[in-house]
């Protein structure tokens, strides 16, 4: 595939090597566009946008569904690290509404459970086989790794996936919550679930509070918290909500404990990763993306990523890297003067910490900013870690 000129760096015609030096901040919203002779165009003649996209911890690849003609129904988009290399397209066996297990992105998973070793399709792509099946399946389903020290077994890979019943049309989206963990016994030679706990149904202690029924569930990076709306809680109205989840496996009856109301009906609320970022979750609201700090200070207040185009349009919603960084694709407006703009379609890389309300909130409120940005060596330094840990090329 040929290279392309993205984001930044390209509108302003610099290039981004000139401001790519590692101590420097990134820039804090950056734009990567899509060639639509590499992806296809949508309806619109726009190159087209996935329907459901989710982000690698180290922002290197976006996994996203409805792909189109082009790319099939799943392809896996890599994003260039400083603009300069080429975005480049994988075709995936995979299903439409796949997911990643998040935290490790070590699977790519199928909805009918099939696990993927991600390496297996960026190498092979179509031809990648699945090393097993297992955890929770169909559409809407969500899985985590982990994090060491949770499990009963540090040898295996432990894997907590939520769903909840897709029922007919009407009630597709809305039901009661499982969750369901696998142990994996994973090798060079191939990897087997060997602990199962089957789905559960969780929260039942809550019934009288929230009632048994939520929707846009999300689980958190490490698995121990998940965000979802009581459907009918029994005072206030629907809202988003986050939970706790027992770090413990298996057969470990699930708390469902609150710890967050975001007073607001929005998109799914994804977590960020457990660091300087751990309190943060983003989501989507009228095309428009936003994140919330949940420390206590900073409470019921909600920062919108700045658009420095016109007319930016989520067409999904975000997800976190571990360093930081909230990446979510859209569609915007690129103005050379005001009667001459051009669609661009892409994907967008915001640094919430040099987000001017963010901070002023955090001056006013005396709360301590323990970094003043995210720098292209910690971009760099996520991405090397993601490689090596994956066994991908750097």
């Amino acid at each position: 595939m040929k290279a392309l000129c993205l984001g930044v760096a390209c509108a302003c015609g610099v290039a981004l090597a000139a401001y790519g030096r590692p101590s420097q901040c990134i820039p804090a919203v950056r734009y990567l566009a899509l060639d639509g002779t590499e992806v296809g165009l949508d309806s619109n003649g726009v190159p087209a946008l996935g329907t459901y996209e989710r982000i690698s911890p180290d922002g290197r690849f976006v996994l996203r569904s409805y792909s189109g003609a082009r790319l099939g129904e799943v392809s896996l988009i890599e994003l260039p690290a400083d603009g300069d290399a080429p975005l480049r397209a994988y075709r995936t066996p995979l299903s439409n509404e796949a997911f990643p297990v998040q935290g490790s992105w070590r699977y790519l998973v199928d909805v009918d459970g099939r696990h993927f070793r991600l390496a297996d399709v960026v190498r092979l792509q179509t031809d990648a086989k699945p090393l097993f099946q297992g955890g929770m399946r169909g559409f809407y389903a969500a899985a985590s790794e982990l994090s060491p020290g949770s499990a009963v077994d540090p040898d295996l890979v432990w894997i907590r996936s939520m769903s909840w019943p897709q029922g007919d049309r009407s009630g597709q989206g809305t039901g009661p919550l499982q969750v369901r963990t696998i142990g994996v016994r994973d090798t060079a030679s191939g990897a087997e679930v060997v602990s199962d706990t089957g789905a559960q149904f969780i929260c039942a202690s809550r019934g009288a509070r929230d009632g048994d029924v939520y929707t846009l569930p999300m689980i958190s990076v490490d698995g121990r918290e998940f965000s979802a709306i009581p459907i009918n809680p029994a005072s206030g109205r629907p809202s988003m909500r986050v939970y706790g989840l027992a770090a413990d496996v298996p057969g470990t009856q699930h708390p469902c404990d609150l710890r967050r109301d975001l007073i607001a009906a929005p998109g799914k609320a994804v977590f960020a990763f457990a660091g300087r970022a751990s309190a943060m979750l983003a989501y989507t609201d009228n095309a428009s993306v936003y994140f919330v700090d949940r420390r206590d200070r900073l409470q019921d207040q909600v920062f919108r990523i700045d658009d420095e185009r016109t007319q930016v349009l989520a067409s999904a919603f975000p997800g976190f890297t571990r360093d930081g960084r909230i990446i979510f694709g859209a569609s915007w407006k690129e103005c050379a003067a005001p009667n001459a703009c051009v669609q661009r379609a892409g994907y967008v890389v915001a640094d919430p910490y040099q987000n001017a309300d963010y901070r002023q909130q955090l001056q006013r409120t005396g709360l301590a900013q323990d970094r003043t940005c995210i720098t292209w060596a910690d971009v760099q330094s996520e991405r090397r870690r993601f490689a090596s840990e994956r066994g991908l090329p750097p």
